[in-house]
């Protein structure tokens, strides 16, 4: 079985959003971005930005995330196609 590599920077025609939440997974911060925008570009520009208000990154964001701490508190910081404030279902139900 061959396995793939989903690069989460690839450019799409559809708009992509870099979002922070919180460990309860409520979101605190979004950012849409346009469509064909250098995601990868976007996701270090927050992560230096985010750096230079005291966060630090727990890793790379190689996979489209990194946890970000400070003091102690701890974020997700992430680079997803979903509108994270759109409430439609997320997934397909068969008994629906």
């Amino acid at each position: 079985m061959r396995r793939t590599r989903h690069d989460p920077y690839a450019r799409s025609a559809q708009a992509a959003y870099i979002v922070i939440f919180d460990m309860q997974h409520q979101v605190i911060e979004v950012q849409r971005l346009a469509p064909a925008t250098a995601l990868r570009g976007a996701m270090v520009a927050t992560i230096e930005r985010l750096a230079a208000d005291g966060w630090q990154a727990e890793g790379s964001a190689d996979y489209g995330s990194v946890f970000v701490q400070r003091a102690g508190e701890r974020r997700l910081l992430m680079l997803t196609p979903r509108d994270p404030c759109d409430t439609a279902v997320q997934s397909f139900s068969p008994f629906r």
